[in-house]
């Protein structure tokens, strides 16, 4: 258990937010040991391809219902496969499950036109590039300089070719042309990403970083709203459990854009999934948020929260 001086108010929070059904198996999340993943990449290799790879190797390989691309690879540390020569080269990225749900629950498709508003570094841009097939349009923003520096590397080497990367504000990104597909995978207080081993990872988690965020998701998913052509799809995605960044962002968002209809994400749902909060510290939350999918972390995931919606009009 760390030496944290929030833990108890983490504790607090986790129990209310999760419920006592789920509360135990998410606390031990934050402590076990987790299998490494891999994405497959399609624009460097085909998955029997990949497949033949990983069954050469000294490891335990298993798929997943939720993304075709997915491997969970066990008995093996990730220093070792960052090593291997297809990682090297692009043909796998290392990359959690529950962040590949959230370019699955946005079914980007080739010949469409895709933003991804809060891109780097890269992995989800990279994702979705893969399944356009590099074609169509593909735009990409982030606005700290060595992050987007690092995205541009990440789509270089993963051979996304028909993307553009914009060093820029999010919310400031203007398109006259609107867009059919939009991720939101919003800055946030990062919970899911916690390990009670690794000190770095809770430095900065407070109440007061919660509400500094929900400012922030608030500005993003209103603006990408705004881009968003009649019938398209738009994905907020967080990794956090935090309600105040995740239902309450989405029942924001609903009050503001009446035009927007909030979908089932259409995954089937990890074992680590849990059901959305309805309420939170006497707040009722809009009816539909329902539908929004919460893993817990895992063995096989980190935390994660998607929300799925559709312009109606």
């Amino acid at each position: 258990m760390p030496n944290w001086e929030r833990l108890p108010i983490f504790e607090k929070r986790l129990r209310a937010i999760i419920g006592p059904d789920h509360f135990d198996a998410a606390w031990e999340g934050f402590s076990a040991e987790r299998s490494v993943c891999i994405r497959i990449n399609t624009l460097k290799t085909t998955i029997e391809a990949a497949d033949t790879f990983l069954k050469s190797q000294s490891v335990e390989v298993l798929s997943h219902p939720s993304c075709s691309e997915a491997r969970i690879l066990q008995g093996i540390e990730k220093r070792a496969v960052t090593d291997w020569e297809p990682t090297r080269e692009g043909q796998f990225y290392i990359q959690s499950l529950s962040s590949m749900l959230a370019t699955v629950a946005l079914d980007p498709r080739p010949g469409e036109r895709v933003l991804d508003l809060c891109a780097a570094p890269g992995s989800k841009t990279s994702h979705i590039g893969a399944r356009m097939e590099n074609t169509g349009e593909l735009f990409a923003t982030e606005l700290v300089r060595n992050r987007y520096f690092r995205l541009r590397s990440v789509l270089d080497l993963m051979r996304v070719t028909h993307a553009q990367a914009l060093c820029k504000d999010a919310r400031r990104f203007m398109d006259a042309d609107g867009f059919g597909r939009i991720l939101v995978d919003a800055p946030c207080s990062s919970e899911g990403r916690i390990r009670f081993d690794d000190p770095d990872s809770y430095a900065y988690w407070s109440e007061r970083k919660i509400k500094e965020m929900v400012h922030k998701q608030k500005g993003l998913v209103v603006h990408a709203a705004r881009l968003l052509k009649p019938g398209g799809t738009l994905v907020y995605a967080t990794c956090t459990s935090a309600p105040e960044e995740n239902e309450n962002v989405v029942s924001y968002l609903l009050k503001k854009s009446p035009d927007l209809q909030l979908l089932p994400t259409d995954i089937p749902s990890p074992p680590s999934s849990y059901p959305a909060l309805n309420s939170w510290k006497g707040r009722d939350f809009h009816p539909d948020t329902e539908h929004c999918l919460r893993i817990m972390p895992g063995p096989l995931t980190d935390g994660f929260f998607i929300a799925k919606f559709q312009k109606t009009a």
